[in-house]
């Protein structure tokens, strides 16, 4: 099993990202799998954004908090834009081939979709 991301957590826990989705929480000499991952991409991207670690690949939008992980419930055209992560300022942002959205630690803000941009620029030729 080969590594893909690493997220170091506020709650004390560091989070590995493995091969095919699977995910090891522990610190030093204690590490335990909470989730066998079944997906053919691993998480690229792991954060830590408020009280959980959020984690993305090209398929969309996973959340991992007290032990357990789960797809994300944000709205679909934010989990279109998944693929890396980065946090800074109080803020998260999603970004990958569709789009990116903003979260500011209370809800999403789509900043631009692929799509949308390619149907403007059709438009204005």
């Amino acid at each position: 099993m080969w590594i893909a991301s690493v997220c170091c957590g506020q709650d004390g826990h560091v989070y590995i990202g493995a091969q095919s989705g699977s995910v090891f929480q522990g610190r030093g000499n204690e590490w335990k799998l909470i989730h066998k991952g079944d997906l053919s991409l691993p998480f690229k991207d792991m954060v830590w954004f408020g009280d959980r670690v959020y984690a993305t690949n090209d398929y969309g939008l996973w959340e991992i908090k007290d032990g357990s992980i789960k797809p994300s419930d944000a709205p679909i055209e934010i989990t279109n834009c998944s693929g890396n992560l980065s946090v800074g300022d109080g803020v998260m942002l999603l970004a990958g081939h569709y789009g990116a959205a903003l979260h500011d630690g209370t809800g999403w803000t789509r900043l631009f979709s692929i799509a949308e941009l390619e149907r403007q620029a059709k438009q204005t030729t």
